[in-house]
């Protein structure tokens, strides 16, 4: 049997401002809209990968949020970084330059989120 990835399922406090971060820093675009009842999934594209963003229901802990961190490649690392200071993104390390493996860097997203920025390679 095959598999091939569908989405990723992110849930979030505030997910509307988890939406304009994700479309502001890591140019997600959305997809569509599904309301049921009181529950809303919105499905965006970011990097090639579907995630479809939901509220957190009450702000319960979702008990299985044990995701590490999100990673995205990036032409232009440094100058990513830059914009995303600009925009009041913290950055949680700073990039970092190893010459045995590709430059990366990290900034927090929603909830706490990690998001691993890493320089494509050419």
């Amino acid at each position: 049997m095959a598999w091939t990835q569908d989405h990723v399922h992110l849930r979030c406090n505030d997910f509307e401002a988890a939406l304009r971060f994700f479309a502001e820093n890591l140019d997600a675009k959305e997809e569509g809209r599904v309301v049921a009842g009181e529950r809303i999934t919105v499905t965006i594209r970011m990097g090639g990968t579907v995630y479809k963003v939901s509220p957190k229901k009450g702000g319960a802990q979702t008990p299985h949020h044990e995701i590490y961190h999100l990673g995205f490649e990036t032409d232009d690392l440094l100058g990513e970084v830059k914009k995303m200071k600009a925009r009041g993104v913290k950055v949680t390390q700073e990039p970092v330059q190893n010459p045995s493996q590709r430059p990366y860097a990290f900034v927090e997203g929603p909830d706490g989120i990690s998001i691993e920025l890493i320089q494509r390679a050419t």
